[in-house]
């Protein structure tokens, strides 16, 4: 009975740390009038996805998405550097924004 209570113990612990490991992503849809702010932690990504027929991209410090039309086109970037992050559409600069907060 203890070697079945500690191998279940053992299953539960490696099943909550595979759940914070493939923790979701999050997802920004990124449409004229986004201002958004997410939490993630240091080596986490963000998943931006395009919400209108309009043309955007995705730009931050050291990179840029390239730009598309396409409704429900996306792009991800992994974040290796905590900090805190402001990321824009380079055709809509004042009105889509997300910043993303690096823990």
């Amino acid at each position: 009975m203890r070697k079945l209570l500690a191998t279940l113990s053992v299953l539960a612990l490696l099943a909550g740390l595979a759940t914070v490991a493939f923790a979701s992503t999050p997802r920004v849809t990124w449409k004229i009038g986004t201002n958004k702010t997410v939490t993630i932690r240091h080596g986490g990504k963000v998943t931006w996805v395009w919400g209108g027929d309009a043309q955007h991209n995705v730009k931050g410090k050291g990179f840029k998405s390239p730009a598309h039309t396409n409704k429900g086109a996306t792009y991800t970037h992994i974040f290796r550097t905590k900090g805190k992050f402001t990321i824009t559409c380079t055709f809509h600069p004042g009105l889509m924004k997300t910043i993303v907060k690096v823990t």
